[in-house]
């Protein structure tokens, strides 16, 4: 299956309950699932975070955030204020894909590691670009509702 990231809607309250109780995360993913409250990038997050990383992003919404729970835990998850939610929100928004990836080589992918091993498919970053698109949407809605985010790597 391999390691896949996830993001999660929640309401002030919800994170709240999930700030003291961190594994009931996976029920609130559960419900969420396939709703707009929910978004999976699948393997694509190590992409997102390179290439979010050499872009300059004041938040890294892929590996950021404050911890939900141990370190140590499954994941663990990680989460992002309201606040932090519009700022991504606007990062992205202002930023397409293109622009993104202008100049990223799939050589150069491969050469620092990046997880999946597909960047010997001339394709490959149109698998990135799906991810992407959907976080677009995801977190110009999470904005609008005064929502956190809830991520995960696992």
């Amino acid at each position: 299956m391999g390691m896949c990231g996830a993001y999660l809607r929640v309401t002030s309250e919800e994170l709240r309950e999930l700030r003291e109780k961190p594994e009931r995360y996976w029920e609130y993913a559960d419900k969420a699932r396939d709703t707009e409250r929910a978004a999976d990038v699948d393997k694509a997050w190590h992409a997102l975070w390179y290439l979010i990383g050499k872009a300059g992003f004041e938040v890294d919404f892929v590996l950021g955030g404050a911890l939900l729970g141990e370190a140590d835990s499954d994941g663990p998850p990680r989460y992002f204020t309201a606040a932090e939610v519009e700022t991504i929100s606007a990062e992205l928004s202002r930023t397409g894909f293109d622009q993104l990836s202008s100049g990223v080589e799939l050589a150069e992918l491969d050469a620092n590691g990046i997880y999946p091993q597909i960047w010997d498919e001339p394709d490959a970053l149109d698998y990135v670009r799906a991810g992407y698109d959907d976080l677009v949407t995801f977190f110009a809605g999470a904005a609008k509702a005064g929502d956190q985010v809830v991520t995960i790597v696992t």
